[in-house]
């Protein structure tokens, strides 16, 4: 458990401010749900950090987002055909924040970004690790190589100090700058809706 134990610290930091503060959609039952199922799959396996265990695993994403969090930088992903946030396989890695970042500079091409700590100044909690974002688990699709599982998404916003051009990698058909509102309109996923709501709530309550 020592190693899942990150996880799990991250995971209660995050109940603990998005699932609990004045944050509008705070008490929906998906929300807690979200949190509980995260709790549960991390608590039933060490093998979760690892592609290996087939029923399902963590993956580590980041929303990247300029420094005054009007744009949001989507990767439109080659195997899904959609427009959705870095992010990959943590492949054994337990610090998922890591994950999330080190996808983050090799999906784009990016290396000015750094993590927003929003934690004290909305919070007024210190906490050792970037807090999780958002939380995500989903069904992906079979195909040749694996059968149907589930991601469990630890999501993390991250930014970038300049909106540089992005380099787009092969595990992409393009990664491209979306204001909020053109972000909306190229997908319709509701957890990428969720996460654009989220940072329209933080620009508001940090005053950006």
């Amino acid at each position: 458990m020592t190693l899942r134990q990150d996880l799990l610290t991250s995971i209660d930091s995050y109940q603990r401010t998005w699932a609990i503060t004045e944050y509008p959609t705070r008490v929906t039952s998906e929300e807690v749900d979200r949190v509980e199922c995260f709790k549960s799959f991390v608590s039933s396996t060490q093998d979760c950090f690892l592609r290996s265990h087939q029923v399902g695993h963590i993956t580590g994403s980041a929303l990247v987002v300029n420094s005054n969090l009007t744009k949001v930088l989507l990767t439109h992903h080659r195997k899904l055909g959609m427009w959705l946030q870095l992010g990959g396989h943590a492949d054994g890695h337990h610090l998922v924040h890591e994950v999330a970042m080190t996808e983050a500079i090799e999906e784009s091409g990016l290396n000015n970004l750094s993590f927003l700590s929003y934690e004290w100044d909305l919070f007024q909690q210190k906490v050792s690790r970037p807090l999780p974002f958002d939380l995500d688990s989903h069904v992906i699709p079979a195909n040749a190589k694996d059968g149907e599982h589930i991601h469990y998404d630890v999501r993390y916003l991250i930014i970038a100090d300049q909106e540089t051009a992005p380099i787009v990698s092969h595990e992409s058909h393009d990664v491209r700058w979306f204001t909020i509102s053109e972000a909306r309109h190229v997908t319709q996923e509701r957890s990428m809706h969720r996460q654009f709501d989220k940072v329209e709530w933080l620009k508001a309550k940090l005053r950006i």
